[in-house]
């Protein structure tokens, strides 16, 4: 298998933002909707908590992301949105912060360690190749609420 270059864990985060978006966008008819019999945790989900949780998680893991690599990042935050409207706007402000960030790692940054990540300790490239993964388990989410 080819070693992760820094163009190849952009176009992986790239692919999966875009595979999130196409059901974000798709997300307004069931909002607010939580999925039937579930009662706690991400499962317990409305589309409305699952891009409330992807726009700030943008920011988190430019944040962490910035620290490691020795630039300045984005400040994280909390968002609320009242529409899918607003979602895909604040979403794609929040990725490009992102990808901001991302465009500045260097191929020898990838194998820098990352200690007390969410996935415990890793490294540059592990924590961006987490961020595409994130994104494509919400994506996912995303199209069980609305085929439900």
């Amino acid at each position: 298998m080819a070693e992760a270059t820094v163009e190849s864990v952009r176009a992986e985060v790239s692919a999966a933002f875009e595979s999130y978006m196409t059901e974000l966008k798709q997300s307004a008819p069931n909002w607010d909707t939580r999925p039937e019999g579930a009662t706690e945790g991400e499962a317990a989900w409305s589309p409305r908590q699952v891009a409330e949780h992807i726009a700030g998680s943008g920011l988190y893991f430019a944040a962490g992301i910035a620290k490691a690599i020795g630039i300045e990042g984005a400040e994280m935050q909390r968002f609320q949105l009242e529409s899918a409207d607003v979602a895909v706007s604040k979403t794609t402000e929040s990725h490009a912060s992102l990808m901001g960030v991302v465009d500045q790692i260097e191929d020898a940054q990838l194998s820098t360690r990352i200690e007390k990540t969410p996935i415990g300790d890793t490294t540059v490239g592990g924590l961006v190749a987490l961020v595409a993964h994130h994104l494509k388990d919400h994506a996912g989410q995303l199209k069980t609420l609305r085929d439900a």
